[in-house]
């Protein structure tokens, strides 16, 4: 039986499909899962075919897609294979197990054989930092995707919105090799006649797209064009024109493009996720989220009809029962459905099915993470947001979202780690952003970088004067804590300390911090 050791976590896999921590403690693999990796381990730098995989484990029963795809997630993620080099994806071809570490021989410690490869993988480094020459930025460049533009007849105007550069930004931000800022800093430049290498440079990016989309009811005509920023050189320039149905694959040839010239050989890893009906799902939930920029009770019921639509017209997409179940968790916070348990119950139940239709779908994780956090389910929570992460690192309002979790279950360090994360891909972030900071700087008690955090804001909502408030206590401000304090109760007529001690969690961690949060309430003039 051939054994690997996974150095990166010490876990150990073998050729049987199973999978065993460092002390010797198996890792739950369901049945099928582990018959996947059996199959894979015992022909390691070979690439293995779907029909593979449905012969020797279903047996020739015809199966979904999804059903492989599940367990090749399920392996990577015991695995630990975050960046997909262990369990690689060969576009259409299969799938192929690429070992860390040469077998383990009966006899010889899985920790020897690491510290065998690791000296192996060093002298590999020396050789490369002095053999090979400075690439400088093509080490890790950055990408900037602007919102195209839309010159569509005025009828069919906002029908694509922003879905289609929203889409190139995800899918090229599973590319290891390279970084995409943010849609959030990035969408800021729309309209403006700002000068690509001034985009680059507030944006801190090498490389900027741009271009524009025209719908006429029918048919998708999309433009696009590369730009290096350092010298406004034009690297690429295209066309596609494509029946609305296949706007995924006009998608997925423009990453696969601006990953070509920008990662030059860059493997495009992207399994087909997207059926065409899921076109019309997906762009009815950027319509809802567009409704619900404007908060009120009108307009959530819009948007929730969209997301319902959805689900009764495109059973088989997980695009409605994200959306709905967002929509849902939002209406159990600030009271519009009621009872709130069985409302986020109804939500959690919806998050897993989207889960369970496109498990690679990081909003399909967003979304049950979201609503796990507002159940207080802490641990689940942030497993998900995680994974969201991992399928979209340049998304900040999955990292932002994600140290709401970390925060309430005594994870500060990590938390402050995640904020600095989403600020990082997203040069030009906004006040969630900040006000999570001052959250995060308070409980660690450096309450002077959380006020210097909360004080850039650019529009604070009133909800964030508690925050204040607590930061101002905390440096015995108490003056401008009672001011910060009466804005939030101008804004919340009737608002007091009961109201307040019923939704702050009682097992926040570290302990003492819900006493120590109703203090600085009670100090700063709650009444």
């Amino acid at each position: 039986m051939k054994i690997y050791e996974i150095t990166e976590t010490g876990r150990v896999v073998d050729s049987d499909g199973g999978v065993r921590e460092a002390n010797g403690e198996a890792v739950d693999l369901r049945p099928q899962t582990r018959q996947v990796l059996a199959l894979l381990v015992r022909s390691p730098n070979q690439t293995v075919s779907k029909e593979d995989f449905v012969s020797a484990v279903w047996e020739g029963r015809q199966v979904s897609e999804d059903s492989l795809v599940q367990c090749i997630a399920e392996i990577r993620a015991a695995l630990g294979d975050t960046d997909r080099e262990i369990i690689q994806t060969l576009p259409r071809k299969g799938y192929r197990f690429v070992p860390p570490v040469p077998p383990v021989r009966p006899g010889i410690s899985p920790r020897i054989a690491a510290l065998v490869a690791v000296a192996v993988l060093l002298v590999v480094v020396i050789g490369w930092v002095f053999g090979m020459p400075d690439r400088g930025h093509e080490r890790a460049p950055v990408v900037a995707v602007l919102p195209l533009d839309d010159l569509s007849p005025a009828e069919h105007q906002g029908v694509l919105n922003d879905a289609l550069s929203e889409g190139i930004i995800t899918e090229l931000a599973r590319f290891p090799q390279f970084r995409v800022v943010a849609r959030n800093s990035s969408f800021q430049f729309r309209a403006s006649p700002t000068d690509v290498r001034e985009i680059g440079g507030k944006l801190g990016a090498g490389y900027v797209m741009e271009g524009s989309q025209q719908f006429d009811g029918q048919r998708l005509k999309v433009t696009v064009q590369l730009v290096e920023t350092a010298t406004g050189a034009h690297l690429f320039a295209d066309k596609y024109e494509r029946e609305l149905d296949d706007f995924f694959a006009v998608q997925d040839q423009i990453v696969r493009q601006v990953a070509s010239v920008v990662g030059q050989e860059v493997l495009s890893d992207m399994p087909q996720r997207a059926l065409p009906k899921d076109v019309d799902s997906r762009l009815r939930g950027l319509q809802a989220r567009r409704i619900m920029t404007q908060l009120t009770y009108e307009n959530w019921q819009k948007a929730l009809a969209l997301e319902e639509t959805s689900i009764r017209e495109e059973p088989g997409s997980a695009w409605g029962y994200i959306g709905k179940s967002l929509m849902l968790g939002a209406a159990a916070r600030l009271g519009w459905m009621t009872p709130r348990e069985a409302v986020l119950d109804e939500s959690v139940e919806l998050a897993k099915t989207a889960l369970r239709l496109d498990p690679e779908n990081y909003m399909s994780h967003f979304a049950l993470a979201r609503v796990l956090s507002r159940r207080s389910e802490n641990a689940e929570s942030i497993l998900h947001f995680q994974r969201a992460a991992r399928l979209n690192p340049s998304d900040s309002i999955i990292l932002i979202g994600m140290s709401v979790p970390l925060l309430y279950s005594g994870q500060t360090d990590a938390a402050i780690e995640a904020l600095q994360k989403a600020a990082e891909v997203d040069p030009l972030h906004g006040d969630w952003l900040r006000w999570q900071l001052g959250w995060a700087y308070w409980q660690k008690n450096q309450c002077d970088k959380g006020l210097e955090a909360m004080q850039s804001m650019s529009s604070p909502p009133s909800a964030s004067n508690k925050t204040l408030a607590a930061l101002l206590v905390c440096l015995d401000r108490l003056p401008e804590a009672q001011n910060a304090m009466a804005d939030y109760l101008a804004a919340n007529p009737g608002y007091t300390r009961a109201n307040e001690a019923q939704d702050v969690p009682t097992d926040w961690k570290p302990e003492g911090t819900p006493e120590r949060w109703m203090e600085a309430m009670i100090r700063a003039g709650m009444p």
